[in-house]
């Protein structure tokens, strides 16, 4: 999803099928809750209301969380960790290439501006031909390669008729595109309409540059989001010792079972929760409680998984595996909780889910106005250009709303911020560099 519209939009879209109750779209951790009447639809059906949109559905029931290769639920995306950072990879690239062009467009825009008003201010050694056509061609570049998910922004909104932050960006740079390869193409149609020789190339370069970097930054920003709710996973055992055969042997923490009977040698982690059957000892359950206390067990008693095993060794049953133990039930709890809406999201949802039609409305209100009035006042090619630059300046201002997706962004960023306090408190416990006082630990 790339902005808080694409998030009423798939909620609009799902609930038009007749069997489902209610959707809420988060747009921050890129997750949907769907409540349905009955069995409800499969999730092949409620990809084939989105996914020609150019959306799809994940079960989160498909995860493991046993399975430390793949953190996905966790990271509030679609894609793998390493999918993510793949794609992060590949915007990179395109922002290193695009800022310092878009830089360079934009003190040149500032210096022909300059050499307008003040006189002391050279005009640009470039011949103005020579400038735009050099500017056609990057900005093409910049239009096809570098602004192709604006432009299939605008695709979406033809065909489907749905809108969202990248058709605003899509249109606005598009158009501006469009007039100034028109008037610099076809130099008879420009003298004919007698429009102002002044191209826009340089609009679009410098509004895709700074928008990719934007969007950029949104998306490292998730992703080091997630990683929080990551490092608290981190804290489950990755391998287990288990009785078997009369005989010790060590397993992947995925292949226990509920049943098993394991064995927790001192400094080690509990694998999974269950009930001691022989042995005792201390162990640190500062993950659960808080408390940094050791805790004494014996026979009989229940121990959780992920705590510290701090001496001693026992025995223990299985009881409860995967996402049926403490530490998921935790980390569910984490998630439910960034997945949350406050009060004041549910009104910046509904603004957000209105937001794009309204601007497309004012930006062409905006030109046609210039057209008319304008051209009655001004003449058509003065107009004409004020309304080029009312039609892209609208756009391209209301574009970047920070309305969707600030406030999702703030809870999600809170949440994660206490899953990794709860995560380093736990990591000082183990290495020994912690303090007392009479009410626990700081």
């Amino acid at each position: 999803m790339h902005c808080a519209s694409c998030a009423t939009i798939i909620a609009k879209r799902l609930s038009e099928l007749a069997s489902v109750r209610k959707v809420d779209v988060n747009f921050a951790t890129e997750q949907a809750r769907i409540e349905t009447e009955g069995a409800g639809p499969s999730l092949e059906e409620l990809n084939g209301q989105i996914g020609k949109l150019g959306y799809s559905l994940v079960s989160s029931g498909m995860y493991n969380y046993n399975n430390h290769n793949d953190h996905t639920e966790h990271l509030g995306i679609n894609q793998g960790k390493d999918e993510k950072l793949a794609e992060l990879t590949k915007m990179k690239v395109k922002v290193h290439f695009s800022l310092h062009v878009a830089l360079l467009f934009f003190g040149l825009m500032m210096w022909d501006i300059g050499a307008r008003f003040f006189a002391f201010i050279p005009n640009l050694a470039i011949p103005m031909e020579t400038f735009n056509v050099v500017s056609m061609i990057v900005a093409t570049i910049f239009i096809f390669w570098i602004g192709s998910p604006f432009l299939n922004g605008v695709w979406r909104f033809i065909k489907h008729r749905v809108a969202n932050m990248d058709t605003l960006i899509g249109i606005g740079t598009l158009s501006a595109f469009v007039y100034s390869a028109l008037i610099t193409l076809f130099p008879p149609v420009r003298d004919l309409l007698r429009i102002p020789e002044y191209t826009y190339f340089d609009v679009t370069i410098v509004v895709i540059g700074f928008v990719v970097l934007g969007k950029y930054l949104e998306a490292r920003s998730k992703l080091k989001t997630g990683e929080a709710i990551e490092k608290l996973l981190g804290l489950q055992a990755k391998s287990a010792l288990v009785w078997r055969d009369n005989k010790e042997i060590e397993i992947p923490i995925h292949e226990v079972k509920v049943g098993d009977i394991l064995i927790v040698k001192p400094g080690t982690k509990v694998p999974v929760d269950g009930e001691i059957i022989t042995g005792q000892s201390a162990i640190d359950e500062s993950m659960v409680t808080g408390e940094p206390i050791p805790v004494d067990k014996k026979e009989g008693d229940i121990v959780i998984g992920g705590t510290i095993n701090k001496q001693g060794t026992f025995k223990f049953e299985s009881t409860k595996i995967g996402s049926d133990t403490v530490l998921a039930q935790i980390i569910k709890m984490v998630q439910d909780a960034q997945g949350s809406k406050a009060p004041i999201q549910k009104i910046a949802d509904k603004i957000s889910g209105i937001f794009v039609p309204i601007v497309l409305i004012l930006a062409g209100l905006a030109a046609a106005l210039w057209l008319t009035a304008g051209s009655y006042i001004l003449g058509f090619p003065v107009a004409l250009s004020f309304a080029i630059m009312a039609f892209v300046g609208i756009l391209v201002i209301a574009c970047p709303c920070a309305l969707g997706l600030a406030t999702p962004t703030a809870i999600i960023v809170g949440v994660g911020k206490g899953a990794e306090k709860r995560y380093l408190d736990q990591e000082r416990r183990k290495s020994g560099k912690i303090e007392f006082c009479g009410y626990g630990c700081f």
